[in-house]
Protein backbone atom coordinates (compact mmCIF):
# COMPACT_ATOMS: atom_id res chain seq x y z
CA UNK A 1 0.00 0.00 0.00
CA UNK A 2 1.38 3.42 -0.98
CA UNK A 3 1.03 5.50 2.19
CA UNK A 4 1.72 8.74 0.34
CA UNK A 5 -1.13 8.25 -2.10
CA UNK A 6 -3.58 6.85 0.40
CA UNK A 7 -5.46 9.84 1.83
CA UNK A 8 -6.56 7.71 4.79
CA UNK A 9 -3.17 8.28 6.39
CA UNK A 10 -3.88 12.02 6.45
CA UNK A 11 -7.61 11.94 7.20
CA UNK A 12 -7.19 9.64 10.20
CA UNK A 13 -5.43 12.44 12.10
CA UNK A 14 -8.48 14.69 11.78
CA UNK A 15 -10.61 11.87 13.20
CA UNK A 16 -8.17 11.27 16.02
CA UNK A 17 -7.75 14.99 16.82
CA UNK A 18 -11.48 15.59 17.29
CA UNK A 19 -11.88 12.55 19.50
CA UNK A 20 -9.00 13.46 21.79
CA UNK A 21 -10.42 17.00 22.04
CA UNK A 22 -13.60 15.38 23.38
CA UNK A 23 -11.41 13.40 25.78
CA UNK A 24 -9.91 16.66 27.02
CA UNK A 25 -13.34 17.56 28.41
CA UNK A 26 -13.80 14.09 29.88
CA UNK A 27 -10.89 14.81 32.24
CA UNK A 28 -11.93 18.42 32.68
CA UNK A 29 -15.31 17.37 34.06
CA UNK A 30 -13.76 14.56 36.07
CA UNK A 31 -11.59 16.88 38.17
CA UNK A 32 -13.63 20.10 38.13
CA UNK A 33 -15.52 19.65 41.48
CA UNK A 34 -12.32 20.23 43.47
CA UNK A 35 -12.11 23.80 42.15
CA UNK A 36 -15.77 24.69 42.83
CA UNK A 37 -16.00 22.88 46.18
CA UNK A 38 -16.16 26.11 48.17
CA UNK A 39 -18.70 27.59 45.73
CA UNK A 40 -20.90 24.54 46.16
CA UNK A 41 -20.55 24.71 49.94
CA UNK A 42 -21.73 28.32 49.85
CA UNK A 43 -24.59 27.56 47.46
CA UNK A 44 -25.86 24.28 48.94
CA UNK A 45 -24.21 23.84 52.37
CA UNK A 46 -22.30 20.82 51.05
CA UNK A 47 -20.56 18.59 53.63
CA UNK A 48 -17.36 16.52 53.17
CA UNK A 49 -19.41 13.36 52.66
CA UNK A 50 -21.64 15.07 50.11
CA UNK A 51 -18.51 16.22 48.29
CA UNK A 52 -17.28 12.62 48.16
CA UNK A 53 -20.69 11.54 46.80
CA UNK A 54 -20.55 14.32 44.20
CA UNK A 55 -17.21 13.05 42.90
CA UNK A 56 -18.36 9.43 42.91
CA UNK A 57 -21.59 10.32 41.07
CA UNK A 58 -19.49 10.88 37.94
CA UNK A 59 -17.78 7.51 38.24
CA UNK A 60 -20.77 5.22 38.93
CA UNK A 61 -22.24 5.45 35.41
CA UNK A 62 -18.70 5.59 33.99
CA UNK A 63 -17.82 2.24 35.61
CA UNK A 64 -21.17 0.59 34.85
CA UNK A 65 -21.03 1.62 31.20
CA UNK A 66 -17.53 0.39 30.34
CA UNK A 67 -18.43 -3.13 29.19
CA UNK A 68 -21.63 -1.96 27.40
CA UNK A 69 -19.56 0.77 25.72
CA UNK A 70 -17.01 -1.81 24.57
CA UNK A 71 -19.87 -3.76 23.01
CA UNK A 72 -21.30 -0.59 21.43
CA UNK A 73 -17.90 0.32 19.99
CA UNK A 74 -17.64 -3.15 18.43
CA UNK A 75 -21.24 -3.15 17.10
CA UNK A 76 -22.80 0.34 16.79
CA UNK A 77 -19.42 1.85 15.99
CA UNK A 78 -17.18 4.48 17.52
CA UNK A 79 -18.68 7.34 15.51
CA UNK A 80 -22.27 7.17 16.78
CA UNK A 81 -21.14 6.13 20.25
CA UNK A 82 -18.83 9.14 20.66
CA UNK A 83 -21.38 11.62 19.28
CA UNK A 84 -24.07 10.44 21.71
CA UNK A 85 -21.57 10.60 24.57
CA UNK A 86 -20.47 14.14 23.72
CA UNK A 87 -24.11 15.33 23.57
CA UNK A 88 -24.88 13.80 26.99
CA UNK A 89 -21.73 15.33 28.45
CA UNK A 90 -22.77 18.74 27.09
CA UNK A 91 -26.28 18.50 28.50
CA UNK A 92 -24.93 17.42 31.88
CA UNK A 93 -22.55 20.38 32.00
CA UNK A 94 -25.32 22.86 31.19
CA UNK A 95 -27.63 21.19 33.71
CA UNK A 96 -24.85 21.42 36.33
CA UNK A 97 -24.66 25.18 35.82
CA UNK A 98 -28.44 25.63 36.01
CA UNK A 99 -29.25 23.25 38.89
CA UNK A 100 -31.00 24.96 41.85
CA UNK A 101 -30.37 22.17 44.40
CA UNK A 102 -27.62 19.77 45.47
CA UNK A 103 -29.65 16.69 44.42
CA UNK A 104 -29.93 18.08 40.89
CA UNK A 105 -26.18 18.79 40.90
CA UNK A 106 -25.68 15.08 41.62
CA UNK A 107 -28.03 14.19 38.74
CA UNK A 108 -26.08 16.49 36.43
CA UNK A 109 -22.81 14.78 37.41
CA UNK A 110 -24.35 11.39 36.67
CA UNK A 111 -25.37 12.62 33.21
CA UNK A 112 -21.88 13.99 32.56
CA UNK A 113 -20.33 10.70 33.70
CA UNK A 114 -22.69 8.75 31.44
CA UNK A 115 -21.66 10.79 28.41
CA UNK A 116 -17.97 10.82 29.28
CA UNK A 117 -17.93 7.04 29.73
CA UNK A 118 -17.99 6.32 25.99
CA UNK A 119 -15.23 8.60 24.70
CA UNK A 120 -12.02 6.77 25.65
CA UNK A 121 -13.07 3.35 24.40
CA UNK A 122 -14.34 4.91 21.18
CA UNK A 123 -10.86 6.37 20.70
CA UNK A 124 -9.21 2.99 21.33
CA UNK A 125 -11.54 1.40 18.78
CA UNK A 126 -10.66 4.09 16.23
CA UNK A 127 -6.97 3.52 16.94
CA UNK A 128 -7.39 -0.20 16.26
CA UNK A 129 -9.14 0.51 12.94
CA UNK A 130 -7.24 3.53 11.58
CA UNK A 131 -3.71 2.91 12.92
CA UNK A 132 -1.24 0.04 12.85
CA UNK A 133 -0.55 -2.21 15.84
CA UNK A 134 2.94 -0.80 16.38
CA UNK A 135 1.45 2.69 16.88
CA UNK A 136 -1.10 1.73 19.56
CA UNK A 137 0.98 2.49 22.65
CA UNK A 138 2.15 5.85 21.32
CA UNK A 139 -1.38 6.88 20.37
CA UNK A 140 -2.80 5.79 23.71
CA UNK A 141 -0.10 7.87 25.38
CA UNK A 142 -1.04 10.88 23.22
CA UNK A 143 -4.71 10.38 24.12
CA UNK A 144 -4.10 10.26 27.84
CA UNK A 145 -1.69 13.20 27.52
CA UNK A 146 -4.49 15.36 26.14
CA UNK A 147 -6.93 13.95 28.68
CA UNK A 148 -4.64 14.82 31.56
CA UNK A 149 -4.17 18.31 30.14
CA UNK A 150 -7.94 18.56 30.44
CA UNK A 151 -7.46 17.65 34.08
CA UNK A 152 -4.86 20.41 34.35
CA UNK A 153 -7.40 22.78 32.80
CA UNK A 154 -9.79 21.87 35.61
CA UNK A 155 -7.33 23.23 38.17
CA UNK A 156 -5.83 26.74 37.86
CA UNK A 157 -7.48 27.72 34.52
CA UNK A 158 -10.96 26.71 35.70
CA UNK A 159 -10.43 28.68 38.93
CA UNK A 160 -9.62 31.73 36.77
CA UNK A 161 -12.66 31.10 34.56
CA UNK A 162 -14.94 30.76 37.58
CA UNK A 163 -13.61 34.05 38.94
CA UNK A 164 -14.33 35.70 35.60
CA UNK A 165 -17.72 34.19 34.71
CA UNK A 166 -19.01 32.58 37.97
CA UNK A 167 -19.06 28.81 38.40
CA UNK A 168 -22.55 28.45 36.88
CA UNK A 169 -21.77 30.35 33.68
CA UNK A 170 -18.45 28.51 33.32
CA UNK A 171 -20.14 25.09 33.15
CA UNK A 172 -22.88 26.38 30.85
CA UNK A 173 -20.26 27.78 28.44
CA UNK A 174 -18.35 24.48 28.47
CA UNK A 175 -21.60 22.62 27.72
CA UNK A 176 -22.38 24.86 24.74
CA UNK A 177 -18.91 24.28 23.30
CA UNK A 178 -19.38 20.52 23.75
CA UNK A 179 -22.54 20.66 21.61
CA UNK A 180 -20.49 22.22 18.80
CA UNK A 181 -17.87 19.51 19.25
CA UNK A 182 -20.54 16.78 18.98
CA UNK A 183 -21.63 18.19 15.61
CA UNK A 184 -18.01 18.16 14.39
CA UNK A 185 -17.61 14.53 15.50
CA UNK A 186 -20.70 13.53 13.54
CA UNK A 187 -19.41 15.23 10.39
CA UNK A 188 -15.79 14.06 10.48
CA UNK A 189 -15.49 10.74 12.33
CA UNK A 190 -15.88 7.42 10.52
CA UNK A 191 -15.54 3.97 12.09
CA UNK A 192 -12.95 2.74 9.61
CA UNK A 193 -11.18 3.95 6.44
CA UNK A 194 -13.54 1.94 4.22
CA UNK A 195 -16.49 4.05 5.44
CA UNK A 196 -14.78 7.06 3.85
CA UNK A 197 -13.99 5.18 0.65
CA UNK A 198 -10.35 4.52 1.50
CA UNK A 199 -8.42 1.27 1.43
CA UNK A 200 -8.21 -0.50 4.83
CA UNK A 201 -5.18 0.30 6.96
CA UNK A 202 -5.61 -2.61 9.38
CA UNK A 203 -6.77 -5.99 8.11
CA UNK A 204 -7.90 -8.40 10.84
CA UNK A 205 -8.20 -11.89 9.42
CA UNK A 206 -10.25 -14.62 10.96
CA UNK A 207 -8.38 -17.89 11.50
CA UNK A 208 -9.45 -21.00 9.67
CA UNK A 209 -12.09 -23.05 11.47
CA UNK A 210 -12.64 -20.20 13.94
CA UNK A 211 -16.30 -19.92 14.86
CA UNK A 212 -18.00 -16.53 15.18
CA UNK A 213 -18.20 -15.82 18.91
CA UNK A 214 -21.18 -14.05 20.42
CA UNK A 215 -20.89 -11.04 22.71
CA UNK A 216 -21.44 -12.94 25.96
CA UNK A 217 -19.10 -15.74 24.95
CA UNK A 218 -16.38 -13.25 24.03
CA UNK A 219 -16.84 -11.36 27.29
CA UNK A 220 -16.66 -14.61 29.25
CA UNK A 221 -13.48 -15.55 27.42
CA UNK A 222 -11.90 -12.21 28.34
CA UNK A 223 -12.83 -12.56 32.01
CA UNK A 224 -11.54 -16.16 32.09
CA UNK A 225 -8.17 -15.05 30.74
CA UNK A 226 -5.93 -15.37 33.81
CA UNK A 227 -3.52 -12.80 32.44
CA UNK A 228 -6.23 -10.13 32.60
CA UNK A 229 -6.64 -10.29 36.36
CA UNK A 230 -3.38 -8.60 37.40
CA UNK A 231 -4.45 -5.73 35.12
CA UNK A 232 -7.93 -5.61 36.67
CA UNK A 233 -6.68 -5.63 40.28
CA UNK A 234 -3.97 -3.01 39.76
CA UNK A 235 -6.31 -0.75 37.79
CA UNK A 236 -8.90 -0.88 40.57
CA UNK A 237 -6.47 -0.10 43.38
CA UNK A 238 -3.97 2.26 41.76
CA UNK A 239 -6.47 4.28 39.77
CA UNK A 240 -8.78 4.44 42.76
CA UNK A 241 -5.94 6.12 44.65
CA UNK A 242 -5.18 8.31 41.63
CA UNK A 243 -8.70 9.71 41.51
CA UNK A 244 -8.73 10.09 45.28
CA UNK A 245 -5.66 12.29 44.96
CA UNK A 246 -7.23 14.42 42.22
CA UNK A 247 -10.45 14.82 44.21
CA UNK A 248 -8.87 15.57 47.61
CA UNK A 249 -5.52 17.25 46.97
CA UNK A 250 -6.98 20.78 46.93
CA UNK A 251 -9.07 20.19 50.10
CA UNK A 252 -5.97 18.67 51.74
CA UNK A 253 -3.83 21.70 50.91
CA UNK A 254 -6.47 24.15 52.10
CA UNK A 255 -7.30 22.20 55.28
CA UNK A 256 -3.77 21.19 56.36
CA UNK A 257 -1.56 23.96 54.97
CA UNK A 258 -4.12 26.78 55.08
CA UNK A 259 -3.65 27.65 51.40
CA UNK A 260 -6.30 29.41 49.35
CA UNK A 261 -8.05 27.47 46.58
CA UNK A 262 -6.11 29.50 44.02
CA UNK A 263 -2.78 28.70 45.69
CA UNK A 264 -3.68 25.01 46.02
CA UNK A 265 -4.82 24.91 42.40
CA UNK A 266 -1.47 26.36 41.35
CA UNK A 267 0.21 23.29 42.89
CA UNK A 268 -2.28 20.60 41.88
CA UNK A 269 -2.29 21.95 38.31
CA UNK A 270 1.04 20.17 37.82
CA UNK A 271 -0.27 16.78 38.96
CA UNK A 272 -2.24 16.09 35.74
CA UNK A 273 0.48 17.84 33.71
CA UNK A 274 3.00 15.33 35.07
CA UNK A 275 0.55 12.53 34.33
CA UNK A 276 0.10 13.84 30.79
CA UNK A 277 3.85 13.88 30.22
CA UNK A 278 4.18 10.41 31.74
CA UNK A 279 1.51 8.99 29.44
CA UNK A 280 3.17 10.45 26.35
CA UNK A 281 6.63 9.31 27.46
CA UNK A 282 5.50 5.77 28.32
CA UNK A 283 3.55 5.29 25.10
CA UNK A 284 6.48 6.28 22.91
CA UNK A 285 9.20 4.51 24.90
CA UNK A 286 7.35 1.20 25.35
CA UNK A 287 6.51 1.05 21.64
CA UNK A 288 10.20 1.50 20.90
CA UNK A 289 11.60 -0.99 23.42
CA UNK A 290 8.70 -3.44 22.85
CA UNK A 291 8.17 -3.92 26.59
CA UNK A 292 5.28 -3.06 28.90
CA UNK A 293 5.95 -4.98 32.12
CA UNK A 294 9.29 -3.56 33.29
CA UNK A 295 8.09 0.09 33.11
CA UNK A 296 5.02 -0.84 35.21
CA UNK A 297 7.23 -2.37 37.92
CA UNK A 298 9.61 0.61 38.00
CA UNK A 299 6.84 3.22 38.13
CA UNK A 300 4.83 1.39 40.79
CA UNK A 301 7.94 1.37 43.01
CA UNK A 302 8.37 5.10 42.34
CA UNK A 303 4.80 5.78 43.46
CA UNK A 304 5.35 3.78 46.63
CA UNK A 305 8.43 5.88 47.47
CA UNK A 306 6.45 9.13 46.99
CA UNK A 307 3.68 7.91 49.31
CA UNK A 308 6.24 6.94 51.94
CA UNK A 309 7.79 10.43 51.88
CA UNK A 310 4.41 12.13 52.32
CA UNK A 311 3.23 9.85 55.12
CA UNK A 312 6.33 9.56 57.30
CA UNK A 313 7.78 13.07 57.15
CA UNK A 314 6.27 15.28 59.86
CA UNK A 315 3.27 12.95 60.33
CA UNK A 316 1.65 13.63 56.96
CA UNK A 317 2.60 17.30 56.65
CA UNK A 318 6.00 17.47 54.97
CA UNK A 319 7.42 20.84 53.91
CA UNK A 320 5.19 22.25 51.18
CA UNK A 321 7.98 22.11 48.59
CA UNK A 322 8.64 18.42 49.31
CA UNK A 323 4.93 17.60 49.26
CA UNK A 324 4.54 19.39 45.93
CA UNK A 325 7.41 17.43 44.38
CA UNK A 326 6.10 14.10 45.72
CA UNK A 327 2.59 14.91 44.50
CA UNK A 328 3.76 15.83 41.00
CA UNK A 329 6.00 12.75 40.74
CA UNK A 330 3.07 10.58 41.89
CA UNK A 331 1.09 11.90 38.94
CA UNK A 332 3.91 10.80 36.64
CA UNK A 333 4.41 7.38 38.26
CA UNK A 334 0.72 6.43 38.32
CA UNK A 335 0.53 6.66 34.53
CA UNK A 336 1.65 3.03 34.25
CA UNK A 337 -2.05 2.13 33.93
CA UNK A 338 -2.06 3.58 30.42
CA UNK A 339 0.01 0.58 29.30
CA UNK A 340 -2.69 -1.87 30.38
CA UNK A 341 -5.00 -0.96 27.50
CA UNK A 342 -2.35 -2.08 25.02
CA UNK A 343 -1.67 -5.24 27.02
CA UNK A 344 -5.39 -6.05 27.34
CA UNK A 345 -5.80 -5.65 23.59
CA UNK A 346 -2.79 -7.88 22.93
CA UNK A 347 -4.04 -10.65 25.25
CA UNK A 348 -7.47 -11.02 23.64
CA UNK A 349 -9.21 -11.57 20.31
CA UNK A 350 -8.15 -8.65 18.04
CA UNK A 351 -11.63 -8.50 16.49
CA UNK A 352 -13.05 -7.44 19.87
CA UNK A 353 -10.54 -4.82 20.97
CA UNK A 354 -13.37 -2.63 22.27
CA UNK A 355 -14.53 -5.27 24.73
CA UNK A 356 -11.06 -6.25 25.96
CA UNK A 357 -10.04 -2.66 26.69
CA UNK A 358 -13.45 -1.99 28.26
CA UNK A 359 -12.85 -4.71 30.86
CA UNK A 360 -9.57 -3.05 31.86
CA UNK A 361 -11.30 0.33 31.96
CA UNK A 362 -14.18 -0.98 34.08
CA UNK A 363 -11.72 -1.78 36.86
CA UNK A 364 -10.32 1.75 36.63
CA UNK A 365 -13.66 3.41 37.19
CA UNK A 366 -14.95 1.00 39.78
CA UNK A 367 -11.87 2.01 41.74
CA UNK A 368 -12.50 5.66 40.92
CA UNK A 369 -16.07 5.41 42.23
CA UNK A 370 -15.44 3.37 45.38
CA UNK A 371 -11.97 4.28 46.69
CA UNK A 372 -12.54 8.08 46.94
CA UNK A 373 -15.91 7.40 48.59
CA UNK A 374 -14.19 5.17 51.16
CA UNK A 375 -11.61 7.93 51.66
CA UNK A 376 -14.38 10.53 52.11
CA UNK A 377 -16.17 8.45 54.74
CA UNK A 378 -13.00 8.08 56.80
CA UNK A 379 -12.13 11.78 56.50
CA UNK A 380 -15.67 12.80 57.55
CA UNK A 381 -15.43 10.55 60.59
CA UNK A 382 -11.93 11.56 61.70
CA UNK A 383 -11.87 15.32 60.99
CA UNK A 384 -14.05 16.38 63.94
CA UNK A 385 -12.03 14.38 66.47
CA UNK A 386 -8.45 14.34 65.16
CA UNK A 387 -8.19 17.51 63.12
CA UNK A 388 -7.14 17.81 59.48
CA UNK A 389 -3.49 16.75 59.60
CA UNK A 390 -4.00 13.62 61.70
CA UNK A 391 -7.10 12.59 59.75
CA UNK A 392 -5.39 12.84 56.37
CA UNK A 393 -2.27 11.15 57.74
CA UNK A 394 -4.19 8.04 58.77
CA UNK A 395 -5.87 7.78 55.38
CA UNK A 396 -2.57 8.25 53.53
CA UNK A 397 -1.37 5.03 55.13
CA UNK A 398 -3.83 3.25 52.82
CA UNK A 399 -1.93 4.68 49.85
CA UNK A 400 1.24 2.94 51.01
CA UNK A 401 -0.62 -0.36 51.31
CA UNK A 402 -1.98 0.05 47.78
CA UNK A 403 1.51 0.85 46.47
CA UNK A 404 2.93 -2.33 48.02
CA UNK A 405 0.13 -4.53 46.64
CA UNK A 406 0.38 -3.06 43.13
CA UNK A 407 4.15 -3.49 43.06
CA UNK A 408 3.87 -7.16 44.01
CA UNK A 409 1.10 -7.90 41.50
CA UNK A 410 2.96 -6.11 38.70
CA UNK A 411 5.48 -9.00 38.67
CA UNK A 412 2.63 -11.28 37.53
CA UNK A 413 1.82 -9.33 34.38
CA UNK A 414 2.19 -11.06 31.00
CA UNK A 415 4.72 -9.39 28.72
CA UNK A 416 3.31 -9.37 25.15
CA UNK A 417 6.19 -7.42 23.60
CA UNK A 418 3.66 -5.12 21.91
CA UNK A 419 2.09 -7.80 19.70
CA UNK A 420 -1.28 -9.50 19.82
CA UNK A 421 -0.72 -12.91 21.43
CA UNK A 422 -4.32 -14.15 21.51
CA UNK A 423 -3.95 -17.02 19.07
CA UNK A 424 -0.50 -17.97 20.36
CA UNK A 425 -1.78 -18.13 23.96
CA UNK A 426 -4.92 -19.96 22.88
CA UNK A 427 -2.91 -22.57 20.99
CA UNK A 428 -0.19 -22.68 23.65
CA UNK A 429 2.36 -21.43 21.14
CA UNK A 430 3.46 -18.39 23.15
CA UNK A 431 5.99 -19.89 25.55
CA UNK A 432 6.93 -16.81 27.56
CA UNK A 433 5.98 -16.96 31.22
CA UNK A 434 4.47 -14.18 33.28
CA UNK A 435 7.81 -13.73 35.04
CA UNK A 436 9.74 -12.91 31.87
CA UNK A 437 10.41 -9.22 31.36
CA UNK A 438 11.04 -9.76 27.67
Amino acid sequence: MDKVKNKAYTYRWFVFALLILAYFFVFFHRLSPAVVKINLQEAFGMTAMQYANLNSAYFYPYAIMQIPVGILADTLGARKTSVIGCVLMALGSIFFGLSPSFNLIIAARILVGLGASVIFLSILKIQASWFEEKEFGTLTGMTTFIGNMGGAGAQGPLAFMVGLLTWRMSFIAIGVFSVVLAVALFIVVRNKPEDKGYEPIVVIKKRENEQEAGILKTLGEILKNKYMWPIIIINFLAMGVNFTITAWSIPYLTDVYGLTVKQAGGITFFYPVAAACGCMFLGIITDKIKMRKLPVIVLSIGFLICCTLIVFINNGKPPIALFSIALILSGFFLTFSVLFYSVAKDLNNPRFSGMSTSVANTAVFLGAALVPLFFGKIISKLLPTLGAQAAYHKVFLIFIFVGIVCTIISFFLMETNCKNRYYEIKNEEYKKTIFNLK
